[in-house]
C-alpha cells in the first residue's frame, strides 16, 4: 500500500466535556490518522460520559473517500464512547455549502447528532447543551 504525506492540518484540544478540532483542509487518510493520534489522550479522559465536539473548519472542506471512510468509523466508535452532538463552524472555510452537504453527510453517515454554526460561540453553546441534556438523561 502506498504512503503518502499528510495533507491537511489539525488542531485538537480539550475544553471540559467538549474537544475543540481546528482544521484546514483538504484532508487524506494519514492527515485523519494524524489527527486520531493528537485525539488519543483527549478522548481517554472523555470516554465513559457524555462528551461533544466542535469542529472549526478552514480552508478546502474536503476528505478524500479513503479519509471520509475512517472518519466514519471514528465517529462511530466515539459515539458508543459517549459522543453526543458535533457542532460544525462552517463559516470560515472556503465553501460553506459544500461543508454542510460534505462533512454533514460523513457525520450524518455516522449516525452523529449534528449541527451547523457560522460562529464559534454559537457552536459551544449548542454542545453544551447537548452534553448537558445527556449527562442529566443519564443521572435519571
Amino acid at each position: 500500500m502506498t504512503q503518502f504525506v499528510p495533507h491537511g492540518e489539525v488542531s485538537v484540544t480539550r475544553e471540559g466535556r467538549t474537544m475543540v478540532i481546528e482544521g484546514r483542509g483538504p484532508w487524506n487518510l494519514e492527515a485523519v490518522k494524524r489527527s486520531e493520534q493528537a485525539a488519543e489522550h483527549i478522548l481517554r479522559d472523555l470516554y465513559g460520559q457524555p462528551w461533544a465536539v466542535v469542529m472549526v473548519v478552514y480552508g478546502e472542506p474536503i476528505h478524500v473517500p479513503d479519509a471520509e471512510g475512517r472518519l466514519i468509523d471514528l465517529v462511530k466508535h466515539d459515539i458508543k464512547n459517549g459522543r453526543v452532538a458535533s457542532a460544525l463552524v462552517i463559516g470560515l472555510c472556503d465553501s460553506p455549502t459544500f461543508a454542510r452537504n460534505h462533512i454533514g453527510s460523513i457525520y450524518q453517515q455516522a449516525g452523529d447528532n449534528v449541527a451547523f454554526f457560522d460562529d464559534v460561540a454559537e457552536a459551544k453553546s449548542w454542545v453544551l447543551q447537548q452534553v448537558a441534556c445527556a449527562s442529566s438523561k443519564r443521572n435519571t
